[in-house]
């Protein structure tokens, strides 16, 4: 039985050992809270393992739910991932493992900041120390939440560690409105108890910068416009050397320019450590029959290869203009005859410290991070909101600073809705393959009407009819119950009455 309690909610925790830098520590035992956490330094290796979970399961869940059911992305189905093809071809089941994985590590991230914060409390630390620690807890939690309360709507609130393995039979399914309000709350809080900024080996860490653009988001998603540009309003607010839009586009995602000042919140990994730190969204963004072409001994034949999870459709590629700079990290070449069909990947998570240290083959290493707030997405959601409100004129001059950093001119007409769409565009092709188009679509009420022209196939390019059948699927039906998705089969089976599955599954 104990077994599958935990699969229901995580109720141990994994410690780190020491190194000098934050992100270098990683979880290497695993103690209970009764003979640990006795002092703060023993604390702060938990939440540097709240953290830490962030990497893998739950960081690649957001990409693969963010654009693999959309018209950005799509699986090659010669890999024989169910799960991914499941997302893009709208026929996920209860048993998709990207959701169970997704939901234990949701879980498991609550329960190391709520031990955090209880052996604070019970510790007596006080001021800028407690603040600093607890605040970057509240941060993760509620940030974990809002990401749940989005995927499966209703979702056990856990507040506390649970010590009583039998009391998780006690959650049930917490209205989305509470859960909504708790995680206003808990970032309202962080707020207020975190920098703005870190520097050196701080970078990484969660900032009152980042709690004001998540806070936005939150009100935006809800559709309370006017709330959501007070926030992104505090964030642009401190646009300045440590914030703001950098002119190489590239920039933003190469490994060695990591934490730069357009990224407000990103998920921490490393290129060639022991034990390993790779970011698994290198190679499951690259082609594993196309892949990347290199040349570094000039024999014409070097080629780095992926496992193609999440491949570039054709539509969303014709999408970027001739003159876009974002171009830049977006593969193209054609190195394989077959189909004699070039499929477009992006370079966003490609780590070209391979081609520096002479790799070729499969499964590159990355050490790119995962960014889930960039200054840029800030500036097209404050745009967004003042449309909205009808704010045209400064909608568009706010849409132009992204289109202009990509090196395009801005002629949109001041007409609400077509500014609305001229940013919903923008926030496709800048945001691509960074987890954002299927939330946005959800957000926007576009999810339905949008994959029922992608799966019409009205815009499918001329390619191989085998490349169509991957790149649409054979299903080309989405449903209204789609716009949440399934909570996994084993918590359903395990607790039926208090976590009834969500309609339609």
């Amino acid at each position: 039985m104990k077994k599958y309690i935990a699969i229901l909610f995580v109720v141990l925790f994994s410690l780190v050992s020491c190194k000098n830098s934050f992100f270098d520590l990683y979880p290497t035992d695993q103690m209970t809270a009764e003979n640990y956490m006795n002092d703060v330094e023993e604390v702060n290796t938990v939440l540097t393992a709240a953290y830490s979970a962030l990497k893998g399961d739950f960081g690649d869940a957001i990409v693969y739910i963010g654009d693999l059911p959309t018209d950005n992305a799509f699986d090659y189905k010669v890999n024989n991932w169910s799960d991914g093809i499941q997302l893009h071809e709208s026929s996920v089941t209860s048993q998709n493992g990207v959701f169970s994985k997704l939901w234990y590590a949701c879980y498991q991230i609550i329960n190391r900041c709520c031990m955090v914060e209880e052996a604070m409390d019970k510790l007596g630390v006080t001021g800028s120390t407690y603040n600093d620690i607890v605040g970057q807890a509240k941060f993760l939690r509620a940030y974990t939440y809002y990401v749940m309360v989005r995927v499966w709507g209703d979702v056990p609130l856990v507040k506390e560690d649970i010590k009583n393995y039998m009391d998780v039979f006690e959650y049930g399914r917490t209205p989305k409105a509470e859960v909504y309000a708790y995680i206003v709350s808990e970032l309202s809080a962080a707020v207020s108890m975190l920098p703005d900024f870190r520097y050196g080996g701080e970078k990484g860490r969660v900032t009152a910068t980042a709690c004001n653009a998540i806070l936005g988001d939150v009100y935006l998603t809800q559709g309370d416009y006017t709330k959501a540009k007070e926030y992104f309003q505090k964030v642009m607010a401190k646009e300045g050397a440590d914030l703001g839009l950098l002119d190489d586009y590239a920039k933003i995602f190469d490994s060695n320019n990591v934490n730069n000042k357009e990224i407000i919140f990103s998920i921490q990994y490393a290129h060639n450590q022991t034990p390993i730190q790779r970011n698994y969204l290198g190679p499951s963004t690259l082609g594993n029959i196309q892949g990347i072409f290199i040349d570094p001994i000039g024999d014409g034949r070097s080629k780095i290869f992926g496992i193609n999870s999440i491949m570039m459709t054709h539509e969303l590629e014709s999408k970027f203009v001739p003159g876009d700079k974002r171009r830049s990290v977006v593969y193209t070449k054609c190195i394989s005859p077959d189909y004699n069909c070039s499929i477009p990947m992006t370079l966003k998570y490609f780590d070209y410290q391979n081609i520096e240290d002479g790799n070729e083959g499969y499964m590159p290493d990355s050490g790119c991070h995962t960014i889930i707030s960039r200054y840029s997405d800030i500036i097209l959601k404050y745009a967004e909101c003042l449309a909205n409100e009808g704010n045209l004129t400064e909608a568009i001059k706010q849409l132009a600073r992204i289109r202009t950093r990509a090196g395009l001119e801005t002629n949109v007409p001041a007409d609400k809705a077509k500014v609305l769409e001229a940013i919903a565009d923008e926030r496709q092709l800048e945001l691509c393959i960074e987890g954002h188009r299927w939330f946005d679509l959800v957000r926007t009420g576009k999810l339905l009407s949008t994959m029922t022209t992608f799966y019409s196939r009205v815009n499918a390019p001329a390619v191989h009819a085998t490349i169509l059948q991957f790149e649409y699927g054979d299903n080309t039906a989405i449903d209204e119950h789609e716009l949440l998705y399934p909570i996994p089969y084993a918590q359903v089976e395990l607790n039926p009455t208090k976590l009834p599955q969500n309609p339609g599954y």
